[in-house]
């Protein structure tokens, strides 16, 4: 009888991973010993003898593969087992050398607790059996006639542990499963004197059958299926029995009777827990007639390790599965797609990105990602962030020169648990294309809209033309006309004709394509004051009473970026203010007095203009919906869906928030916030 218990040595450089090996095994009844060093580890193996020994791999000044050769120049811990757990060294070599090394399993991190829990006691069984008979092969020797059959007894126990050795450690790694189990039933057969033993799966016709004097067969699938049925019924009959017996042929009748005759076959139940997956058949043996039924019962260990065997067989070829789906997903990807480390070094990618890219080498130093996706090639609405590998979800648009052209990618990176990083890359260049299309087109509807605003600008400076040439005529008759009244006179002339120049040249500005306008600083007025100087007559001439207060703290700061592009937004806006106040009328009548106001202030360094009406409003599904491309809440035929789509491209491209409040019946108020950039110099 064992007195005490078995110990168990932890190895890990990292103190976290041997509270976490602790807390897994705390449960099992062993001693737990740990050391955070080969050098400590040493220490310990040299006193105490260890029923299991997990060591981690990869430890400062003496690795995991190292120790193990020191421990087994030891002569406590000689046949100690060992299993090696590494989260980084799981290629063949390093399990090869694990197992030169005198391992006798070989995990990786993250590791199935179970799975760790069940081999160590397994070998914590091994371990005390193996005390057990190290202390009663002392009591034999001493009285070895009166203990005969005890001696008996134990050698057939250590013939079954050795078997279940051997059975463990075959099925431990990337184990072959048809020669496992087979050299498994060849160990069977030998500890039960049994000149044959099966293996059947419980929902296939698959058989691995060990025969003495023959290679590896099969029983036939008739005979496959009737043994089954037979097995499977007796089972049934006796759920909580894992061995049955037939003293007669392979179709039964099986049952859980003693051993008293001289030949008999025996069937082990091979689970997983709750799941079947078929039985062990022990054929004709003739040297079991004297064990008792606890002894029998201790076959069903066999049953245990090959049902997890094929558990963890089933479980691989999911993996392998689900890695060439994986790859078949990834290869016939429309995108580009490639995985970095985070230093950006390029590790894998499909045949998207290699056409879309050209092919990545080191010769053309395009073997890390930045190269192609870096700083200098930034565009788009996505220019405010760090880069690509920043530890979280990042976007972004670049401008890559592709066989001497110029195309726009769009990238998004997300962070993989491996600290590598997942980007996928999309050409955008004909959807960029399209939306300039749309753009210019919503310009060019704007113009048509503004017309009667436009006319009226231009009447301004003619009459003023007009009256001056009238009024020079008659001086120049009636000779009053000096040399300081034409002087005069023509000034005016000159500053109306300057008047319709700057006009004509704004809308022929606004008119055109401005996405080649370089980017630079302007007055927050200079938008809000030309939308409005094309707009507000029109506005007049819908009855809509206009009110603009610009904040003294908005003079001296300037805003960044295209002053056409938020000059188009302001019309939008108003545009879209004029058709709700003018479906409001039309519901109401002349009691109803339509306003709009256009506010500018600057808060918290951001330039906010708000945009009111006392029109319509919405509710707040359209609220929920309104900037969507082609969702409008207006009549049909009143509009394309586009407008605040593109404004709110337009304002996100200008590191500026669109954002709207509107009470259905009552108005709407929108806001457009910009980033001031600084205070103007004198």
């Amino acid at each position: 009888m064992i007195t005490s218990l078995p110990n168990i040595l932890l190895v890990d450089d990292i103190e976290v991973n041997l509270i976490l090996l602790e807390t897994a095994l705390r449960k099992e009844p062993a001693n737990i010993h740990k050391a955070t060093s080969g050098e400590n580890a040493l220490k310990l193996t040299e006193q105490n003898e260890y029923a299991l020994i997990i060591l981690d791999v990869s430890m400062p000044i003496m690795n995991g593969f190292e120790l193990a050769n020191y421990i087994r120049k030891q002569s406590l811990n000689t046949l100690t087992p060992i299993i090696f757990i590494s989260a980084i060294l799981f290629d063949e070599f390093s399990i090869s050398q694990g197992y030169r090394s005198g391992a006798v399993d070989y995990l990786a991190k993250p590791y199935h607790h179970q799975v760790l829990i069940s081999k160590a006691r397994v070998f914590l069984q091994l371990y005390n059996q193996k005390q057990e008979l190290q202390q009663q092969r002392i009591t034999l020797q001493e009285s070895n006639d009166r203990y005969r059959e005890v001696q008996e007894t134990l050698k057939l126990k250590l013939q079954l542990e050795k078997a279940v050795s051997l059975a463990s450690a075959r099925f431990s790694g990337n184990f072959d499963l048809d020669n496992s189990i087979y050299f498994m039933l060849r160990d069977i057969a030998n500890v039960c004197n049994a000149p044959m033993a099966s293996f059947i799966s419980q929902n296939s016709s698959i058989s691995t059958t060990y025969q003495e004097g023959s290679l590896l067969t099969k029983l036939s699938s008739e005979l496959t299926g009737n043994i089954r049925y037979a097995i499977n019924k007796a089972f049934i009959d006796g759920y909580d029995v894992d061995v049955r017996i037939s003293t007669n042929d392979l179709k039964g009748p099986w049952d859980a009777h003693s051993t008293n005759t001289d030949s008999f076959n025996i069937a082990i139940r091979v689970a997983s827990g709750e799941k079947l997956f078929g039985y062990i058949i022990i054929h004709n043996s003739s040297d079991m007639s004297g064990w008792n039924t606890n002894e029998v019962n201790s076959l069903t260990i066999f049953g245990t390790i090959t049902g997890n065997a094929l558990e963890r067989n089933e479980t691989r070829k999911a993996l392998i599965e689900s890695e060439f789906r994986y790859r078949s997903y990834i290869e016939n990807a429309p995108e580009g797609i490639v995985v970095t480390d985070q230093a950006g070094d390029i590790k894998e990618f499909n045949d998207a990105f290699r056409k879309m890219f050209g092919p990545v080498s080191e010769a053309e130093k395009t073997d890390n990602i930045l190269n192609i996706l870096g700083h200098k090639n930034e565009s788009g609405y996505y220019s405010e962030f760090s880069n690509l590998l920043n530890g979280k979800l990042s976007c972004g648009e670049y401008s890559v020169t592709i066989k001497k052209q110029t195309r726009l990618i769009k990238a998004q990176s997300v962070r993989l648990s491996a600290k590598q990083y997942l980007i996928f890359c999309t050409d955008i260049t004909n959807e960029r294309e399209l939306e300039k299309h749309i753009i210019q087109t919503e310009r060019m509807v704007a113009i048509g809209e503004m017309a009667t605003g436009i006319a009226h600008e231009i009447n301004q400076p003619l009459n003023t033309i007009s009256f001056s040439i009238d009024n020079l005529f008659q001086a120049l008759q009636s000779n009053k006309a000096d040399d300081t009244y034409v002087k005069e006179k023509s000034n005016k002339i000159f500053g109306s004709i300057h008047r319709m120049r700057s006009i004509i040249d704004h809308v022929r500005n606004f008119a055109r394509g401005n996405d080649d306008v370089i980017l630079s600083s302007f007055p927050v007025s200079d938008p809000v004051d030309n939308a409005l100087s094309l707009y507000t007559e029109q506005l007049k001439d819908h009855g809509i009473h206009v009110i603009k207060e610009l904040n003294d703290n908005t003079k001296d700061v300037l805003i960044y970026g295209n002053t056409y592009k938020i000059e188009q937004v302001l019309i939008n806006l108003l545009s879209n203010a004029r058709d709700s106040m003018e479906e409001k009328k039309a519901k109401q009548g002349t009691d109803f007095l339509p306003s709009l106001q256009v506010k500018a202030e600057v808060v918290n360094n951001m330039l906010t203009v708000t945009i009111s009406d006392n029109g319509m409003g919405m509710n707040s599904e359209q609220l929920a919906n309104i900037t969507k491309p082609f969702y409008t809440s207006k009549a049909p035929g009143k509009g394309t869906g586009l407008g605040l789509a593109i404004s709110q491209n337009i304002v996100l491209e200008h590191k500026g928030v669109l954002s709207f409040h509107s009470i259905p019946d009552e108005g709407t108020s929108v806001k457009v916030e910009l980033p001031v950039i600084t205070a103007k110099t004198s």
